[in-house]
């Protein structure tokens, strides 16, 4: 729900395995943080009730501690407060970090594992069938611009002339000191891609993040948060649906990729960036699209290339079913493009099993992953200005 709080969340499915006093219950997670996490259970001791749980991560580690049940809804979906052992705490922390870092670039592969790897915007949209026909959905971004452009184009409200109006004189009064305004019209979205479409209304806060409208029991009005992991809807059997983006629309949401809020990337080899300090999670106010400013070094040979992953580092990896991708944020690459009139592909190394690839982040239909092929020309880069 909209309010302080101490630990921004991320939306990641891990699988989870909790121990109740009733016996063992298997489930996953549907976000996470530092303190804490949400699953959906069917039946859960009373809340305050501590219990054992295992949660599996994507690189097959397991991290172990205790839970307790602190928020309970009527859909399943149960918040849980967590604490771990110093030695599960570690891994837990350092997971959570990395999310913090690449969770944008995650969530991204995670749906070109699922679809045609040759489809070079599934790290930008996916299609699914459902009830209500079959949808595109496409990602929000990182700092939610695709919920931005939506308050840029259609009409809005402000909080005193919506249903917060009709609430009791608190409501509206924590309303109009949270609230902006809120979108007329209702959009698509699932707020993680194993979640259930929903039609919301859109609000935005006056601390520039972004959520929806939902009832409580009663008819009364309340405000649920929103990360940037969501996927929002823009086509329906191949008619586009409100907001109704354009072309250039989508390309400006698939470029927001990162959190503006964080520090640049250090991205040499020879110095790894320190670890990122834990923060409060926003939106940034405003997003232009990455530049990245290199220095061009020698061309790479792919035994080359495999012998300066081999010495990164650092290497984040994930396993999908039997699929693993390993990404190396310090091994940065330019790969000349067969046109010469097209400008080169930049991005750093990945590995997904044996193949070769560049996550491209710029350069034509960024972002999005180019297996490497024999012909390619690979070049080293370093990186000495990125201004976001």
């Amino acid at each position: 729900m909209i309010g302080p709080r101490k630990y921004p969340r991320y939306p990641v499915s891990l699988r989870l395995r909790l121990g109740l006093p009733s016996g063992e219950l298997e489930t996953s997670t549907e976000e996470i943080s530092l303190a804490g996490f949400s699953a959906r259970c069917a039946a859960l001791p009373e809340s305050g009730t501590e219990f054992t749980f295992t949660a599996h991560l994507p690189d097959g580690a397991l991290v172990s501690g205790k839970a307790a049940a602190v928020r309970l809804t009527a859909d399943g979906l149960s918040g849980f407060s967590c604490e771990f052992p110093a030695d599960q705490l570690a891994v837990w922390t350092a997971f959570i970090e990395q999310e913090h870092a690449q969770g944008g670039l995650w969530r991204m592969l995670s749906r070109w594992v699922t679809s045609s790897p040759d489809e070079a915007n599934a790290t930008r949209s996916v299609r699914e069938r459902t009830g209500r026909g079959v949808m595109r959905f496409h990602m929000v971004g990182e700092n939610g611009e695709a919920f931005r452009i939506a308050f840029e184009k259609h009409p809005s409200e402000p909080p005193g002339d919506s249903a917060f109006a009709q609430a009791s004189p608190k409501v509206l009064e924590f309303a109009k000191r949270t609230v902006a305004r809120i979108l007329l019209s209702e959009v698509l979205i699932k707020r993680s891609p194993q979640a259930e479409l929903e039609s919301v209304r859109l609000v935005e806060m006056l601390n520039g993040g972004f959520g929806y409208l939902v009832e409580h029991p009663g008819g009364k009005p309340g405000l649920m948060g929103l990360h940037g992991g969501e996927l929002i809807a823009v086509e329906r059997d191949g008619q586009a649906v409100f907001p109704n983006f354009t072309a250039e629309d989508l390309e400006r949401i698939a470029a927001d990729t990162f959190r503006r809020d964080d520090d640049a990337p250090k991205a040499s080899v020879e110095r790894p960036a320190p670890p990122l300090a834990m923060r409060e999670e926003r939106f940034a106010d405003s997003y232009a699209h990455q530049h990245v400013d290199t220095q061009r070094l020698d061309a790479l040979s792919h035994e080359e290339l495999r012998a300066a992953i081999a010495t990164s580092q650092r290497v984040q990896k994930r396993t999908y079913g039997e699929r693993t991708l390993k990404l190396f944020p310090d091994v940065w690459l330019e790969l000349q493009a067969d046109d010469a009139a097209r400008a080169p592909l930049r991005g750093f190394a990945m590995e997904d099993g044996p193949a070769l690839c560049v996550f491209v982040l710029v350069g034509q239909g960024a972002p999005r992953v180019r297996k490497l092929t024999p012909e390619d020309r690979v070049f080293g880069i370093r990186v000495q200005q990125e201004a976001r």
